[in-house]
């Protein structure tokens, strides 16, 4: 991009001395982000409208708020044009005048992930990337371009899929967690703690468009998104404006919904962990003192207690936690109930414990 068009899209982000919505928006998020203010920024960048607003957002805010922006290109190599892609994400950065890396999901890495889909698959070796390159980088964060419908969209689909609170709140603005999550075995010793920052989740699609439209430069479009083999597709193309028709501002007010679940949930969150902690022995629950507790804190303990003690990376299911508890309410003889990944709670008289079935010395009560 020539240096008048860069001081072209300044004057339509300053109106009058007056920033756009859009950078006032941006400017508050990192100013929520407090002591996890940035200094470096790698930005998830796709090429797509969605990731090149927020590319070139952040590159112009940082200018005057003094950190350092990068980015990273991940090829996945599923479908056809998409070196192509990749190499279009390369040209509109420098036009930017930004730093990109451009990474590829190699094939044999996606065979790793057995009994996941491919989607899934795609997914934890994008983020395996993200992990790396900000580590390499010396990155604070990676900034992903995350906006109000994908929120709407995460929404349902974790309702459908029969979530509770927790999954209803959707994405967070900052999360933070180890990367691989997912059990790698020995390929992956030194896991990375990786902040994920995405200050766009209040933002609607179209004024997003809009902005990267405004910049004149080349916009990836990637055709798989039309295909509704996939759910999150189907919802994005057939359930949301069919919402919309029914309910105008449907997806406002899903996007609106995840933010208040998602504060109900980080209080029930933080209550499940101080029960665990006070416990005396976060490796064996007592039975008895678990069944006093209020169902609602009872299930966020169960869940709590099995994401710190199981292996990494096991996903437990609202129904499984159920049928934990469940069990742990009959007195009786020892039973187990089967959680996934070869994983057990092994519920005797007096506690619960967690076993892996192919370890007898797992259990560690």
């Amino acid at each position: 991009m020539a240096t008048g068009e860069q001081s072209n899209l300044r004057a339509q982000d300053n109106n009058s001395g007056r920033e756009s919505g859009l950078v006032q928006r941006l400017r508050r998020s990192l100013e929520d982000l407090g002591e996890a203010r940035p200094s470096r920024v790698l930005v998830g960048y796709s090429g797509g409208a969605d990731s090149l607003a927020l590319l070139s957002l952040l590159t112009n805010l940082a200018k005057h708020q003094g950190f350092e922006v990068r980015a990273v290109h991940v090829d996945h190599r599923a479908r056809q044009g998409s070196a192509l892609d990749a190499a279009t994400a390369k040209s509109v950065a420098a036009d930017l005048g930004v730093g990109l890396d451009v990474r590829a999901v190699l094939e044999v890495a996606l065979a790793e992930h057995a009994g996941v889909g491919r989607e899934e698959a795609l997914r934890r070796e994008r983020y395996r990337i993200f992990a790396k390159v900000t580590s390499a980088w010396g990155a604070d964060l990676v900034a992903l371009a995350h906006h109000q419908r994908d929120q709407a969209e995460s929404v349902l689909l974790h309702l459908l899929r029969g979530a509770g609170v927790r999954g209803a709140s959707g994405m967070r603005p900052l999360t933070e967690f180890e990367v691989p999550w997912w059990d790698a075995g020995e390929a992956d010793v030194a896991a990375r703690t990786l902040k994920v920052w995405r200050p766009l989740l209040g933002e609607s699609v179209g004024e997003l468009e809009e902005y990267a439209r405004s910049l004149g430069v080349p916009i990836v479009v990637d055709e798989s998104n039309e295909d509704e083999s996939y759910r999150r597709n189907a919802i994005r193309h057939s359930v949301l404006p069919l919402l919309e028709q029914v309910a105008p501002g449907a997806t406002i007010n899903l996007a609106r919904f995840a933010e208040l679940a998602g504060e109900d949930s980080g209080f029930l969150d933080g209550l499940a962990r101080r029960h665990v902690e006070n416990s005396g022995n976060s490796r064996a629950i007592d039975r008895a003192w678990l069944m006093e507790l209020p169902l609602a804190i009872r299930r966020r303990v169960v869940q709590f207690w099995i994401e710190e003690e199981a292996p990494t990376g096991l996903e437990v299911s609202l129904n499984r936690i159920d049928e934990v508890l469940r069990v742990a309410a009959v007195k009786g003889r020892p039973r187990t109930v089967e959680i996934g990944g070869g994983v057990t709670v092994e519920v005797s008289r007096n506690a619960l414990s967690i076993r892996r079935v192919d370890e007898d010395e797992f259990t560690r009560a």
